[in-house]
């Protein structure tokens, strides 16, 4: 792929500027990126920066003009004095079906520009997404023209959020414009087939807005469209590991803007094999479990949240609506598993809270083995407590129609209470975590717990008088606007608002707009 005009123009600037770390991993012609086995990765220390492994150079002269191979392999001299042996690299994560004997073969690019992969692979360090979906993309540079300059449009985001010198909003919009005009012309040759680099390009885009405002959102219509790439594919398409892992990713946060935008989750119509768990026997199948529940639970929330919400608007109640959102409730709470929770939760460790609120709340605080068990559970207790406390305002909604039979609250309550006691014991955890998707999601779970606090606060303990209540409060308020940096800052009725609308309240307020309300 050669450079031409406008292109030349927009990736120039950042792709020959000075790297400030001096981080130049290299790759050309066949790039092997070392994976350890199974056996000898180690969890991953809390608030340290996962590190990608160097990428190691196989410069293969013969398909090469020598005086192509010899200015290769000057441009590539630097970087082979740093390589470091395959017995020495490592990564945590999951490895894809693709990893063979603790490595990847990368295809081809389409041109020689080794620095600039070489940067991209530097950005997925940079960023701390090297063992989310982002992993697979060595394996697909230089496949297509869109997936490229997607890559290239997210480089220069990235770097232009980092006030890399040189780089500015307008070369990151070139470089954006270029790539959603190969997207384009990608799709109308594919004649609607979108394989698996039009749905990694799609991906990518979505986060180029959020990058270069800083705000980490993604954008609602590339999520969409990942969902229609996906829900278009016959059953006999292959469900490959990056699809998953994709669909992962934006899960959670696509249920929050769902729920802001008053519609069912776009990846609702998706087959189920993206998200169920087909792990089961392999050493994570807890971690597995409880991710695959908790994904389906993000994707089937909005509806229930709509239903309640059309419940409340409509006076007088209709019956029939509320028995529908009553039994889809009672189903999503079916997804659950204690014992893949109860085994996940061996391998965490409970230690004193440094929180200057812990003595208030709770002394103790968990620490996870790695973040993906903590993304694990965090999401699986985020996702159900969000679903009881509708559940526990339907049971409001069902008296006011004067029903005759209401189970019991209790048990509702009490599993809220755990539930939300468990969050906040991950708070200290959340704040050394590094994936801004991570702050946003965490940020929401406060908001949920805060409405927790609301609808029920005698099972913290509070009185009518609101004793407990301020403390809890200031907690909760601090953790939201320290996960979202909000200018100004959040206030506790933003927070009100905010929790109102994850049980059908009004679509207003703050966090509404941030998420692109």
């Amino acid at each position: 792929m050669l450079l031409y005009g406008d292109e030349a123009t927009a990736i120039e600037r950042f792709a020959n500027a000075p790297d400030p770390e001096n981080r130049i991993p290299t790759e050309q012609e066949q790039t092997i990126l070392g994976r350890p086995g199974r056996e000898s990765r180690s969890p991953t220390t809390p608030g340290a920066r996962n590190v990608v492994p160097h990428v190691i150079l196989e410069l293969s002269a013969v398909t090469l003009a020598p005086s192509q191979a010899a200015a290769v392999q000057k441009e590539a001299d630097p970087v082979n004095k740093s390589v470091v042996p395959l017995t020495k690299l490592r990564s945590g994560g999951d490895l894809p079906p693709s990893w063979i004997g603790g490595t990847i073969l990368a295809r081809r690019p389409q041109s020689p520009e080794i620095v600039f992969i070489g940067r991209a692979i530097d950005t997925l360090r940079y960023e701390g997404v090297e063992e989310e979906w982002f992993q697979h993309l060595p394996a697909h540079f230089g496949n297509t023209l869109a997936l490229d300059l997607s890559i290239k449009a997210l480089v220069a985001a990235c770097a232009y959020k980092r006030s890399t010198p040189n780089v500015t909003s307008g070369d990151c919009y070139q470089a954006l414009a270029l790539a959603l005009n190969a997207v384009q012309a990608n799709i109308k040759q594919s004649r609607g087939e979108a394989n698996d680099d039009m749905l990694a390009s799609t991906a990518l885009l979505a986060r180029f807005e959020g990058e270069v405002k800083r705000n980490y959102v993604p954008t609602r219509l590339h999520v969409e469209g990942l969902a229609t790439i996906l829900s278009a594919r016959p059953a006999t398409y292959p469900v490959t590991q990056l699809a998953r892992d994709i669909l992962d990713f934006h899960a959670g946060e696509s249920a929050i803007m769902a729920c802001i935008q008053d519609t069912s989750s776009p990846f609702e119509n998706v087959a189920r094999a993206y998200y169920t768990n087909d792990r089961l026997g392999c050493s994570d199948s807890d971690r597995a479990q409880l991710k695959s529940l908790s994904n389906e639970v993000f994707i089937r929330l909005p509806r229930l949240v709509r239903l309640v919400r059309s419940l409340r608007l409509q006076m007088p109640l209709q019956h029939k609506v509320l028995l529908s959102a009553l039994k889809l409730s009672e189903n999503l709470l079916e997804l659950q598993d204690p014992q893949a929770e109860e085994m996940l939760l061996r391998n965490v460790k409970l230690h004193t809270s440094s929180d200057s609120y812990a003595d208030s709340l709770s002394r103790q605080s968990l620490q996870f083995a790695c973040y993906k068990d903590f993304e694990a559970l965090a999401n699986y207790w985020q996702s159900r407590l969000s679903l009881l406390r509708i559940k526990w305002r339907l049971h409001g909604l069902y008296n006011e129609l004067g029903g005759v039979f209401q189970p019991s609250l209790g048990p509702i309550i009490d599993e809220m209470l755990r539930l939300a006691k468990n969050i906040l014991m991950c708070s200290e955890y959340a704040a050394t975590l590094l994936l801004n998707k991570h702050f946003r999601l965490f940020a929401h779970a406060m908001v949920i717990v805060w409405g927790v606090t609301m609808n029920v606060p005698e099972a913290f303990g509070h009185d009518q008088a609101r004793n407990g209540r301020n403390i809890l409060s200031s907690l909760l308020l601090q953790r939201v606007n320290r996960a979202l940096k909000a200018k100004p800052a959040f206030t506790a009725e933003d927070i009100n608002i905010a929790a109102e609308i994850f049980v059908g309240g009004p679509l207003s307020g703050r966090f509404a707009e941030l998420f692109g309300l």
